[in-house]
């Protein structure tokens, strides 16, 4: 004859669980941390002097281009961007199991 387990019990394999399923999904991150030492001071670094810029056309007539360009294709004017999608990285992941997992053991 099997007993059913107690609430406590019942609540602390699901704790046990949860904390063990949070602690997998950190290990990737625990083992690429790593010590770094001091960077090396930049006084012993000769001086030199700073590169000078020189201001360039880099393409002689290109607002004409431009415009004329602008001229030939006027339905592109009413082009609205911003319908690429919806990205959701890792982390967003993540914190979504996690909260998965947090609502699992509460119940």
């Amino acid at each position: 004859m099997t007993s059913m387990p107690s609430t406590g019990g019942l609540f602390m394999r699901r704790f046990i669980t949860g904390v063990v399923l949070l602690v997998l999904a950190c290990v990737p991150t625990l083992a690429r941390a790593e010590v770094t030492r001091p960077q090396a001071v930049a006084s012993n670094v000769p001086s030199y002097g700073l590169a000078k810029s020189e201001s360039r056309d880099v393409a002689p007539g290109s607002t004409q281009d431009y415009a004329t360009r602008q001229a030939a294709a006027p339905q592109l004017a009413g082009f609205a961007g911003g319908s690429g999608g919806v990205y959701i990285g890792t982390g967003a992941l993540v914190v979504a199991l996690l909260v998965v997992v947090i609502i699992l053991v509460a119940h």
